[in-house]
């Protein structure tokens, strides 16, 4: 897990309050519709606004998935909005292509709660999901609480069938921060967590299907409630639910990584 030059950090060490870095994040808002993907593709119950991501004074960014008053939420694809939360990207900002990418982070409790950190292909305006390729970092959901799953999404391998594996801690991810990172490089992604890898693909793991990982990737970060992964809701879920994140970090890895910016 060789890994050496810090290509770009987000370490979070704004003020109480303040917003992620506008220069690298966007809010993508609403339930998906305006995507044309209402449940953001996943039947989800969120509505994503940039009012539920800020940062906490203390180096850590906090995304928060807020229960609404029944009734009092914005129409969606279900009907009045039941919980809001935030949904964080760096398209058209900073796109990355290969290297090691971090994540130190502490996910909420609580089932049907499904925060996760991933990347999709810059030509999904173009080609459309999945075709440009999504690589998911780190995603786990509270009715599997010891879990922690990474997943390809292409071309003939998505959704239920896509290219991943899980590890299995003994205790749940939620008592404490952990470390989830993928080693990426041309025709090879490998996934860790707390630096124990659990799961590696190469274009002969997604054979005779269309490997789609050599070009440029954005990154995602957002807190999901329900849907087809996330499944449906316990009554452990809180008023508010916070995935906290140390920082984000891309290294350079065996010489490989580069990164897009479109920014001033």
């Amino acid at each position: 897990m060789t890994h050496s030059q810090l290509l770009f950090s987000q370490e979070f060490l704004g003020s109480n309050g303040d917003q992620p870095d506008s220069k690298y994040w966007s809010f993508e808002r609403g339930d998906g519709s305006d995507y044309g993907i209402p449940g953001w593709g996943n039947n989800e119950l969120q509505v994503y606004t940039d009012q539920n991501a800020h940062m906490d004074g203390a180096g850590h960014l906090v995304i928060e998935a807020r229960a609404i008053p029944e009734g009092e939420g914005e129409p969606t694809y279900y009907g009045p909005a039941q919980f809001s939360s935030a949904r964080l990207v760096t398209k058209n900002k900073i796109h990355f292509k290969y290297g090691r990418i971090v994540i130190r982070a502490k996910v909420p409790a609580g089932v049907g709660l499904w925060p996760a950190f991933w990347a999709l292909g810059d030509t999904i305006d173009t080609e459309q999901w999945p075709l440009t390729g999504e690589i998911d970092i780190m995603e786990w959901v509270g009715k599997a609480p010891l879990e922690a799953l990474g997943t390809l999404h292409g071309p003939g391998y998505f959704g239920d069938h896509g290219c991943g594996n899980k590890i299995v801690l003994d205790a749940p991810l939620s008592d404490d921060f952990h470390e989830f990172a993928i080693d990426w490089k041309p025709g090879e992604i490998a996934w860790f967590v707390d630096g124990v890898e659990y799961h590696r693909a190469t274009p002969a793991s997604v054979a005779p299907n269309a490997w789609v990982y050599d070009h440029p990737f954005y990154l995602l970060l957002n807190l999901a409630v329900g849907g087809n992964l996330g499944g449906p809701l316990g009554d452990d879920i809180a008023e508010v639910s916070q995935l906290i994140v140390d920082y984000i970090r891309v290294y350079k890895f065996e010489g490989h990584g580069e990164i897009s910016s479109f920014t001033n």
